[in-house]
């Protein structure tokens, strides 16, 4: 019969032999199934016979031979018989690799076998050399005493079997180069053949082995851990010492990152080391489940530690494939909403979608050493950032040129949905930079370096990482405002000329005005309704710092033009009409840089008469201001009753000495201003008290204005205190002090009734007002011209 094939099938005529031979020699059960045992066993050694055959002798023999007394003879004859059919046994055992679990026959061959070591194991041998080494050249047991370990022999026979099939997979499956990239794939192809035979292991002969009370896949793993560290860990740490850094400054996407070594792809070789780390990561994770008791104990447990050269490149590996995808995504995208209810585009989510790529790949990473977890994370964040702003300027790259118009009449821009969806795309992804963070694991590792070090040591990493995430966020969010400012520059020429237009046509009748308003109003339109809330905002800040500037050149080169007042006027208005065309126009109020322009254009835009008042109303409040003075005060009353003016000069205190013995020959002149509306109007001036800093004027003057004159809006009471010249022809300047028309009391009631009004003396202190340049500029006015003469007397010394 076949080998292995025959189960003691007998003819008739054979087992009509054999009864009459066991009845005629009177054999009994058990001594009939020994010497079929050892007959069945020599013919096993020459002709293969079926394992059930002796599992099923053995079933019967067990008993009697652990209960009854038996022969010396009947035992010996049983272990000769047993050492002469264990070695086709642990051959079963070893050759389990080579065949396939799934088929029947060697399943039940398995079986079978199983069964035979149970119970010979369960018989004790002693004192018995079951392994001669000539049989057994491949077991360890070096004792001198006979060897019949059968549980050790069982190990042995599975690691060689191991050994043999593993050396056959190395033979038969070696690198087809000597390229690092050709050895990483071998060595993944063989991990993978390995965690297939223990797989199986597992799940078809794990439960068998139990007859044996013999983990079967724990012995496979501990075995193939040891070997694999041993292959892996040299040529890992070799390969990861040797890895180029990549550069992407100058990366090409369809060409690769730059390399300067033609024979390498430092992609693939990348990829192919995080696939080796996979695979042995996912071996070794059985392996907890598979020796739980010994699995701190294997070599093969810190084998990220081979590997950690190797991660900073897959980290550039993954930013470099995440930078291919969001190009591929800004590419396809149409720049459509993807539905009513968001006002972003496909490409906003295909990235979040990609950030989160990573991420995944982080997890898959799950890199056990905390002390170096942080630094890789800032990394990552790092690396997300640059993504970011890749896609800022690629979102940017696919707008640019869209709203340009140019024809025979003009060239501009307008503001299109496309662009507003590429602002809004990118500030989409901004936002999600620091709920990505979260997902990265950071509070895990911060409490895990708590626990490892100190408080310390965790708050230091803590502010590190939140470092780099703010960093991230605030270079993201400066991308947007570059590309912010982008539209501003393109919309400022149309709105530069529409002030400029405004400021020479303002007061005549030219559409000019009309259509560039229109523009304005358009713009802002498209962008009010496309833009998210923040970024809208963010805009029109923008938008009032590029008019503040524009406006600062358009002043500075028309006021050295000596362009008339009109012009400024004009521009004013024209700006006011701009400002009209925003949602919001308390919004342009609030940017202090277009506050001042304005009121730069205000003064300029002033006759010089209103001006030069304009410089009186700005000395007032600064006399206001004032919390002494070396000039001196002065003491005084005012009152309106009705069109009349009534003002006592009371009197003056610590004088400023003009004369060189010490002391002041002082007056006080009464001035309404703004002058020229008051030209009607005589100044009165006190009596001169000569030799004394602290002069008693005690006067009072009634000065009658119309109702006109009398409802000036700013109208202000100058009270100017001189030093007399001798000969009266050059008066010198002591101090001077203001009273607003608004803080007059009207009443009918007597002045002598009516509270002193106390004000330090106070005195121009430089050129350095909006108002006194702007008088400047004029130099051809003649009025302009003697007050800024008058004006230089009265600065303090």
């Amino acid at each position: 019969p076949a080998a292995y094939w025959w189960c003691e099938n007998f003819g008739p005529e054979a087992n009509q032999l054999l009864t009459q031979h066991i009845a005629q020699s009177g054999l009994s059960p058990t001594e009939v199934a020994l010497c079929s045992y050892s007959v069945y066993a020599g013919i096993h050694q020459s002709h293969p016979l079926s394992f059930c055959i002796f599992s099923k002798l053995l079933e019967k023999l067990l008993k009697p031979l652990q209960t009854e007394m038996i022969l010396e003879e009947d035992m010996k004859l049983f272990w000769e018989a047993t050492r002469k059919l264990l070695p086709s046994c642990f051959a079963v055992i070893r050759r389990i690799r080579k065949k396939n679990a799934n088929e029947k026959t060697v399943m039940k061959q398995v079986i079978e076998v199983l069964k035979i070591f149970n119970y010979v194991m369960a018989l004790e041998p002693t004192n018995i050399d079951l392994f001669p080494q000539n049989l057994y050249p491949w077991i360890t047991f070096h004792g001198d005493d006979p060897n019949c370990d059968i549980a050790g022999t069982l190990q042995d026979a599975i690691s060689k079997g191991a050994g043999d099939w593993l050396n056959y997979l190395i033979e038969n499956n070696k690198a087809t180069a000597e390229t690092a990239l050709a050895r990483l794939q071998n060595l993944i192809q063989l991990l993978q053949l390995v965690r297939s035979n223990l797989q199986k292991a597992i799940e078809f002969i794990l439960f068998d082995f139990r007859h044996v009370n013999f983990q079967y896949a724990k012995s496979l793993y501990i075995f193939y851990q040891a070997k694999i560290s041993t292959l892996c860990e040299p040529e890992v740490r070799q390969i990861c010492k040797n890895l180029k850094t990549l550069d992407y400054s100058g990366y090409d996407f369809g060409n690769g990152p730059v390399n300067t070594d033609p024979t390498v792809d430092p992609l693939a070789e990348g990829t192919s080391l995080f696939d080796l780390y996979l695979t042995i990561q996912r071996f070794v994770t059985s392996g907890q489940d598979i020796c739980p008791s010994d699995y701190n104990g294997f070599h093969i447990k810190n084998f990220h530690q081979w590997f950690h050269a190797g991660v900073a490149q897959w980290l550039d590996i993954a930013v470099y494939k995440a930078l291919q995808r969001i190009e591929k995504a800004i590419e396809l995208d149409q720049l459509v909403h993807i539905d009513t209810s968001v006002k972003y585009s496909s490409s906003a989510v295909d990235t979040l979608t990609i950030f989160y790529q990573v991420n995944t790949f982080w997890q898959q990473l799950n890199w056990p050493n905390v002390e170096s977890c942080y630094t890789f994370i800032a990394k990552i964040i790092d690396d997300i950032c640059r993504c970011c702003i890749f896609y800022a300027e690629k979102m940017a790259s696919k707008v640019d040129g869209m709203g340009d118009i140019e024809n025979i009449y003009e060239k501009k821009f307008e503001v299109t949905n496309e662009w507003c969806l590429a602002i809004n795309n990118i500030d989409y992804v901004r936002e999600t930079l620091e709920p990505f963070t979260n997902g990265l694991g950071m509070e895990e590792i911060l409490k895990k370096i708590l626990e490892l070090k100190s408080p310390v040591d965790a708050q230091r990493c803590r502010d590190t990482l939140n470092m780099v995430i703010s960093n991230a966020i605030d270079t993201v969010r400066n991308a947007i405002i570059e590309l912010l400012q982008t539209v501003v520059q393109k919309m400022a020429p149309s709105m530069k000329r529409l002030l400029i237009e405004g400021a020479e046509l303002c007061n005549q009748d030219n559409n000019s005005i009309d259509r560039l308003m229109s523009y304005v109003d358009r713009n802002l339109e498209t962008m009010h309704r496309e833009l998210n809330k923040e970024n809208f905002n963010r805009t029109l800040e923008i938008v009032w710092d590029m008019l503040s500037q524009t406006l600062d050149e358009i002043i500075q080169t028309n006021l050295e033009n000596r362009r008339p007042p009109s012009f400024f006027a004009n521009l004013q208005k024209t700006l006011k009409l701009m400002l009209g065309a925003y949602k919001d126009p308390t919004d342009c109020t609030s940017c202090d840089s277009l506050k001042r322009t304005e009121q730069i254009l205000r003064i300029n835009g002033l006759e010089t008469s209103d001006l030069i008042h304009e410089v009186h109303l700005e000395l007032a409040k600064k006399f206001d201001e004032l919390p002494e003075s070396p000039y001196g005060e002065i003491s005084f009353r005012c009152k309106f009753d009705g069109d009349v003016l009534q003002v006592e000069v009371i009197n003056a205190r610590d004088l400023a000495a003009m004369d060189s013995s010490g002391a002041s020959d002082s007056f006080v002149r009464i001035h309404l201003l703004p002058e020229h509306k008051f030209s009607s109007i005589d100044k009165p001036k006190t009596k001169t008290h000569n030799k004394t800093l602290f002069p008693l004027y005690d006067e009072t003057f009634t000065i009658n204005l119309s109702p006109e004159q009398r409802e000036i809006k700013d109208g202000l009471v100058l009270l100017s205190v001189k030093d007399k010249d001798m000969l009266g022809y050059n008066n010198q300047y002591i101090g001077e002090a203001f009273l607003r028309f608004k803080d007059i009391p009207i009443t009918s009631e007597s002045l002598s009734n009516l509270p002193q009004v106390k004000k330090w003396l106070g005195r121009p202190t430089s050129f350095e007002m909006d108002t006194i340049k702007a008088l400047e500029h004029r130099l051809g006015d003649k009025q302009a011209k003697e007050f800024l003469k008058k004006f230089k007397q009265r600065l303090a010394s």
